[in-house]
Parts: structure tokens; C-alpha cells; sequence
């Protein structure tokens, strides 16, 4: 992905999950305490884009879609069953 200039960027706004600002705040200071003195939480977000470009480049629609729905059951909580029964799925269809 070439570099852009300022012109190129384009602000939105975008619903995240509390925990999910806490994550990018977090990474954002590790990269400030190491030496980065311009990482902010938007540059995380956009390096975290530029590795999912990156990571579905040249897949189809469909292994698109794959991928997320595997990553999505991959995080999923594992719900514990009893004994000699299968567990449930993590309500990601197949």
C-alpha cells in the first residue's frame, strides 16, 4: 500500500467496543514509551486495516468471508458442556 499524503486521509466516525479503545490506547503508548513519538490510537487502527488488507489480499468474496467467520469462532468464548456431550458452538454458522 503506497504512502499518502494528508489530502488523501479522510476522517469517519466508527463504533468500537470500550475494550477495543483500551487495546489501541495501550498499543499506542507501548509504541510512545519505545521511541514513537507520534503513535496515537488512529495510528493503530490504520496499521490494524493495513494488516487485514494484507491478510485477505486476493481472496474471493467468499474466503472473505471464511476468514472472518473463523477468526470470529477462533476468539469465541468456549462454552464448557457436560461430559460425554459435544460442546456448543460458538454460534458462528458453518
Amino acid at each position: 500500500m503506497p504512502l499518502s499524503t494528508r489530502r488523501d486521509r479522510r476522517r469517519i466516525n466508527s463504533v468500537l467496543r470500550g475494550q477495543d479503545v483500551a487495546h489501541a490506547d495501550r498499543i499506542a503508548d507501548a509504541l510512545r514509551d519505545e521511541g514513537w513519538l507520534h503513535a496515537n490510537r488512529s495510528l493503530v487502527i490504520r496499521s490494524a486495516l493495513v494488516f487485514l488488507i494484507d491478510a485477505v489480499h486476493g481472496k474471493s468474496s467468499r474466503e472473505i468471508l471464511w476468514y472472518f467467520t473463523e477468526r470470529v469462532a477462533r476468539r469465541a468464548p468456549q462454552k464448557v458442556s457436560a461430559p460425554g456431550t459435544p460442546a456448543v458452538s460458538s454460534g458462528v454458522k458453518a
